[in-house]
């Protein structure tokens, strides 16, 4: 029997206090009326993710299974296109053991690029987290787990291994099987080396991981991973999600329970992991979904590099400009369906990173913006406009006398990358996002132009703004760089 290398520390290991947690983070909400295929829930210690996950658990119709299947990310182990089966076939919790089931082993170790590697399971704590949940609120269940390596939809190679593992996963899967798929969301800041934005951070978080929920629950392999990959959103369990979604039957319904952040629980922004509980109801009787290469790319709205066409661009200054004004009279805001031609409207909803800067009389009067291309453009530019005039804090709010005498400016920004060093950035072209030890900050391509500096003296501002000491940008910094459309 193993015992989980997390007990005591990311779970309370004394039964009584463990189960008067996971008593009193019951769901109040009655049981769902009928029983899901599919639980998605997080897998942090239980003192940031342990109640949204129990409040999940709790609403399971538990003698509705007979079964559970563990979905989950292997973070200790490289198993690209591969799956690892959980070898032991018991795991002590602190409320007794689970069983791993051994005809449900053999099974699983049939798979397509399946193999079981001890040493990738015995620190994981994305499987095991999940252990005391299912102990307490599916007890009669026996379990199979997989630690679920990144799957590769863009090679024909990657594509008939995925399918090949989704089609025999498929096959073992009954109605009274539960799928768990075990995954934290969006980690931000600079130790997860993910710093997309560096303002407005709760908010943008939300904006990100929904944009992630919404690719995952439209059922679609094809747009969840379009979007994983044009946001680089740092969801540990993407891999086990898109696993899942190469197995479900045409007819899936996804519906997200509860969300929550680190962030919010210690009010640390720096660094924040977001969790989310969804559950997807489908019939495994049905076939699966063939993964087919689709004669058009995903439509996800996704970032793109390309300019805006002039018109385009004429209109987005217009929402802009109406969109300041509209905040600072404390009028309703303008309606993208009303003010943007239908063509332009089409071409604003990709998402894209943008900013709004105000300047009044050739000084700066206000500036806000979000890099992480996570929602349609026009409405970045409705919120951040607003933002800008009201909410920059190093300025007063802009007032109605001022309205008539402020420029405009809008930057749409392609997703930004990294570079492997400074030398890398094109002062003039390149924006830079500076990161180092949890601090952040950014400057548009058009800053070091307007204020005549080298690179070297943008760098030692950059630094300054990220709070740092002038020289700090030389050593142990990382700096991710992208390019703009600016719009006057």
């Amino acid at each position: 029997m193993r015992t989980p290398a997390i007990a005591g520390y990311w779970y309370p290991d004394d039964p009584k206090t463990l189960e008067g947690f996971l008593d009193t983070w019951k769901s109040p909400e009655p049981p769902l009326a009928s029983p899901p295929a599919v639980l998605l829930v997080p897998h942090a210690g239980y003192a940031y993710s342990g109640q949204l996950a129990a409040a999940a658990y709790s609403r399971l119709p538990a003698q509705a299974y007979d079964q559970a299947i563990l979905l989950a990310p292997s973070h200790h182990a490289a198993l690209a296109g591969q799956v690892s089966v959980e070898p032991a076939g018991e795991v002590a919790t602190p409320l007794g053991p689970v069983l791993f089931d051994g005809a449900l082993h053999k099974a699983l170790r049939s798979l397509p690029g399946a193999v079981c590697l001890a040493s990738a399971h015995a620190r994981e704590h994305s499987l095991d987290i999940q252990l005391p949940l299912i102990r307490r609120f599916l007890p009669n269940c026996v379990l199979g787990g997989l630690l679920v390596g990144q799957q590769n939809l863009h090679t024909p190679e990657g594509r008939k291994r995925l399918a090949a593992l989704a089609g025999d996963l498929h096959k073992l899967l009954t109605p009274r099987t539960l799928l768990i798929i075990s995954t934290d969301f969006t980690h931000y800041g600079t130790s997860f080396g993910y710093v997309p934005f560096t303002t407005d951070i709760e908010r943008n978080l939300r904006t990100l991981d929904d944009t992630v929920f919404q690719a995952f629950s439209s059922g679609d392999p094809w747009r969840f991973d379009a979007v994983m990959r044009q946001t680089r959103a740092t969801v540990c369990g993407a891999a086990a999600m898109l696993l899942t979604l190469a197995c479900l039957p045409e007819k899936a319904v996804f519906t997200r329970l509860a969300y929550t952040t680190s962030g919010k629980l210690t009010g640390m922004w720096d660094q924040s992991v977001s969790y989310l509980t969804a559950v997807v109801h489908a019939d495994w009787q049905q076939p699966a979904k063939p993964l087919e290469v689709p004669d058009q790319p995903a439509d996800v709205s996704c970032p793109q590099d390309g300019a805006l066409s002039a018109a385009a661009g004429s209109e987005l200054l217009h929402l802009a400009r109406k969109s300041v004004r509209a905040a600072v009279m404390q009028d309703p805001e303008p309606d993208p369906d009303i003010e943007l031609s239908p063509a332009a409207l089409r071409e604003l909803s990709a998402c894209r990173g943008a900013f709004v800067t105000l300047n009044r009389h050739g000084q700066l009067r206000g500036c806000i913006g979000e890099i992480v291309p996570a929602r349609p453009l026009y409405r970045v530019i409705i919120d951040r406009a607003r933002s800008a005039a009201l909410e920059d804090p190093r300025f007063y709010p802009v007032s109605p006398a001022e309205l008539d005498d402020l420029d405009v400016e809008v930057s749409v920004l392609t997703p930004p990358r990294p570079v492997a060093s400074t030398d890398e950035i094109l002062l003039g072209t390149h924006g830079v996002i500076l990161q180092k030890r949890g601090r952040a900050a950014v400057f548009l391509p058009q800053v070091a132009t307007e204020q005549g500096w080298d690179k070297e003296t943008m760098l030692t501002q950059l630094a300054r703004k990220a709070g740092l000491a002038p020289d700090d940008w030389k050593n142990d910094a990382s700096f991710m760089v992208f390019t703009a459309q600016i719009l006057h």
